[in-house]
């Protein structure tokens, strides 16, 4: 009775096997759960581990970035000797090692299961390792600060809109050639 959403270039794992002694689900990416009540159920990446009852929540996992967040229900988060219990509408961020976020969240599920990424105070390297997973590109940064703050979305249907959703706040422009796209200041 529980689901599993994954996003763009994720996947998971597990022993169906072993299933009903260990749910145990290993997660390379980001993936949207909702846990059916029962026993416990762990989602184990390389950043860290989340293990609930039963509940909705959001795992990212991507190079430097360990996201959690909780929309219903309880999870307890384990990232390194960090251990952090989250109840719904809770979100833990770790960004290169450190704790970044642990705030309020108001949203329901995470918003790319709507084909769409959202982004509040990232640094823009996020959103644009985001934007070439979702369009399968390859994104160049000539002069281009990717360390900044980005707050805003871009849409995962169309790329010309979603380009000027990300390169407009930064007074950047774009120039596609291929698969590949090249950004500029103005």
């Amino acid at each position: 009775a529980s689901k599993v959403e994954i996003n763009a270039q994720s996947s998971i794992t597990y022993n169906k096997h072993n299933w009903n002694d260990s749910r145990n689900v290993s997660l390379d990416g980001e993936a949207y759960f909702e846990v059916a009540k029962g026993s416990t159920f762990e989602v184990t990446t390389p950043n860290g581990i989340v293990r609930v009852l039963g509940t909705k929540f959001n795992v990212k996992q991507r190079d430097n970035t360990f996201e959690v967040v909780c929309y219903e229900g309880l999870v307890q988060v384990f990232y390194g000797s960090y251990t952090e219990k989250l109840s719904a509408g809770n979100r833990l961020l770790i960004l290169d090692g450190k704790l970044v976020a642990n705030e309020k969240e108001n949203i329901t599920e995470p918003s790319w299961i709507n084909n769409q990424s959202t982004f509040k105070s990232l640094p823009y390297k996020e959103v644009i390792a985001e934007f070439e997973r979702q369009y399968d590109i390859t994104i160049d940064t000539q002069n281009v600060n990717d360390s900044q703050l980005f707050t805003g979305s871009f849409t995962h249907n169309n790329l010309d809109v979603a380009l000027k959703s990300i390169t407009l706040p930064l007074q950047l422009t774009y120039t596609k050639t291929g698969k590949t796209i090249l950004l500029q200041r103005e």
